[in-house]
């Protein structure tokens, strides 16, 4: 019924997650098998925002910079405030900018290319729907989207790019190159208690879809211990049911901390497996269907409906029909009423069983790797960036708590990504900014004449910028020849070096350099790099910070429920989601893992300039426990280096 309903009146949508690195080939595929005729990309009918619709009304009119940024700055404060009304003198360019700007918003502003998205027809496109040369040559994109596509009955098939199936396939053949064996992942039986485990334990920073702040708090709540487990929780934390009030309900069932309660017991056969609440979107069909009696068509209708962009006036035709239906079977309307409004809280944002369960295979997989062959496993997650819920500096700082040495870029030894080496990783170039690929095969290409033997060497044979030849000396890319990076640096300075100019012989000073210190080293490195392979930051302040009684992440995870604390770290995670009432969630990384803090509303108000701003933060606040959970309820925060705390 969810996919092959009888009463649906289209094909449904065909999705194929293909590993990010070649769905290139796939694309091709298509336009070569089907032809252009017959083959081409759907559009994303972009719309005016704020942000753009002020731009674009400013342009036109010819208004200051000053000015624009005046009313994005009033438009933004009708969005946290809808009662908000500017106090703006009427005739004032201002009032008219905003008048038109609001006049504006919604509105198409352009086309684009959807992301992987693609229309395959039998007859000629072009007798079906409008479509016009994309961007790209060879390319044709269709006017419509994806949602007047569908209306129109036309088959879509969505081509999307997954890095962790990238990653995955990379991690293979590492493991193949190194051991001489090659894994076969699909004879894997999802039985394994190590990994199950480690997910109960929340670690899981860098597998598949339950890497997240979120899902490390559920998991040791949740306790996931075979398969079905791993399709619930990724399903259960997802907006919809986030939105729908059901996470914690389910939480609370699974241990036994409340009984499983149905809004209706016609809804039983429907939600028992998921102990009373809606988790998948077949549920939708189910619970339409027992409860207001509607059709596997009509159910599918509706699910459809829940999910459209203009899912408000598309629902809004289903609700008297579902209200009507309830009570004819017995269904008071106060439970009608209120479980439609959870379906619609829920429908937008759900994935079928069926994707949760291939999402399920990828979650084992991924930790498998991780538990199994953890060097492979994150030297593939740091080839495959962007990716997931971490930044790369928290990936290696994982890494690194779990044995492995991340080794510094090397111009005598890196490649264009990170490699294994013997039982470490070695940084990349590619992770040098402002490298670039072209920069790398320069060093690659005279690298294979042999390794440079200095700094001249490097130079004469590479001709690099100067700047970027700085940038390799300052990450470490040139430790391996013995010299200190500050002597590096003033040679370098001595010798006159430009890229587009012969060298000229110099003679060579023996001026005493002190060597760079850990704090000017580790800072270069996170600057260009993005991370730091000599040390994460909050080593180079723990001697302070343990003096004045602040604990490391590790030693607060040892602490008692209710206990008070003081922790510092790196923020690596800032988030206020909608469905939080003004909380605020961060998360600090040290040396010795990651803290997670929560800041309420007023707390957030009377430290707003530090929390938008410091990098580094000092919270002092009390331990909460709970369920295998563990955070910190901040009362106050400063700046490392302030004087607030």
């Amino acid at each position: 019924e969810r996919f092959l309903s009888k009463a649906r009146p289209m094909p449904p949508d065909i999705d194929i997650d293909i590993q990010a690195d070649r769905r290139e080939e796939v694309i091709q595929y298509v336009y070569r098998r089907y032809g252009d005729e017959h083959a081409a990309m759907a559009s994303t009918l972009v719309t005016f925002r704020a942000r753009s619709a002020v731009r674009d009304v400013a342009k036109a009119l010819g208004l200051s910079p000053e000015i624009a940024a005046s009313a994005l700055e009033e438009l933004q404060k009708e969005d946290e405030n809808p009662g908000y009304r500017p106090d703006v003198p009427d005739g004032s360019p201002l009032k008219l900018l905003l008048q038109f700007s609001r006049e504006i918003a919604g509105l198409p502003r352009h086309l684009g290319i959807h992301n992987g998205g693609m229309v395959v027809t039998g007859g000629p496109l072009s007798e079906r729907v409008p479509t016009e040369p994309a961007s790209m040559p060879g390319r044709v994109v269709v006017q419509w989207d994806k949602d007047s596509l569908e209306d129109a009955g036309l088959v879509k098939i969505d081509l999307l790019g997954l890095r962790m199936l990238s990653a995955i396939a990379e991690a293979v053949e590492i493991v193949a190159s190194q051991t001489g064996q090659r894994l076969d992942l699909d004879r894997l039986t999802f039985d394994d208690p190590e990994i199950y485990s480690m997910i109960a334990g929340g670690d899981t920073i860098g597998v598949f879809q339950i890497e997240s702040r979120a899902q490390a708090q559920v998991l040791p709540l949740l306790q996931p211990r075979e398969f079905r487990d791993l399709v619930i929780s990724i399903s259960l934390v997802r907006p919809g049911p986030i939105q729908g009030n059901m996470v914690h309900p389910y939480l609370r069932r699974r241990r036994g901390l409340e009984p499983v309660i149905y809004p209706h017991p016609l809804l039983k056969d429907a939600l028992e497996e998921t102990l009373g609440v809606i988790l998948f979107q077949e549920q939708v069909l189910k619970v339409a269907r027992d409860l207001a009696g509607f059709t596997p068509g009509q159910g599918e209708q509706l699910r459809r409906a829940l999910g459209r962009k203009d899912a408000a006036a598309a629902v809004a035709a289903f609700h008297d029909v579902f209200v009507a239906g309830a009570e004819e079977r017995g269904v008071s309307r106060e439970v009608a009423e209120d479980v439609f409004a959870r379906l619609q809280a829920f429908g937008g944002y759900s994935f079928p069983k069926s994707h949760a369960a291939a999402f399920a295979v990828l979650v084992y997989r991924s930790a498998w790797l991780k538990r199994y062959h953890p060097v492979a496993f994150y030297t593939a997650l740091l080839n495959n960036q962007p990716m997931g819920f971490w930044s790369p500096a928290v990936l290696v700082g994982d890494a690194r708590r779990h044995g492995i040495r991340v080794l510094p870029v090397d111009v005598n030894r890196s490649g264009w990504k990170c490699v294994v080496e013997e039982d470490s990783i070695r940084l990349g170039l590619n992770y040098v900014n402002g490298l670039g690929e072209e920069g790398a095969k320069r060093i690659l290409s005279a690298r294979e004449r042999g390794p440079f033997s200095g700094l001249e060497d490097f130079c004469r044979k590479t001709r690099l910028p100067r700047r970027v030849v700085e940038d390799l000396i300052q990450v470490g890319a040139m430790d391996s020849w013995g010299i200190g990076r500050r002597k590096l640096l003033w040679k370098l300075q001595a010798f006159r070096y430009r890229e587009d100019e012969l060298g000229l012989e110099y003679q060579e000073d023996e001026v005493e350099l002190p060597p760079l210190s850990r704090g000017e080293m580790v800072s270069a490195e996170y600057r260009l790099l993005g991370l730091s392979t000599s040390e994460q930051v909050m080593a180079l302040y723990r001697d302070r910070l343990r003096s004045s009684g602040v604990l490391t992440a590790e030693q607060v995870a040892r602490k008692r429920n209710g206990e008070k604390v003081r922790v510092a770290g790196l923020v690596v995670v800032h988030q206020a989601p909608p469905t939080a009432n003004g909380h605020h969630f961060l998360t600090l990384e040290d040396e010795t893992g990651l803290v997670d803090i929560i800041v309420r509303p007023k707390v957030h108000a009377a430290h707003r300039a530090v929390l938008n701003s410091a990098p580094i933060l000092v919270v002092e606040g009390v331990v909460q426990k709970g369920g295998g959970r563990m955070s910190v309820l901040a009362w106050r925060v400063g700046e490392l280096n302030g004087s607030a705390l």
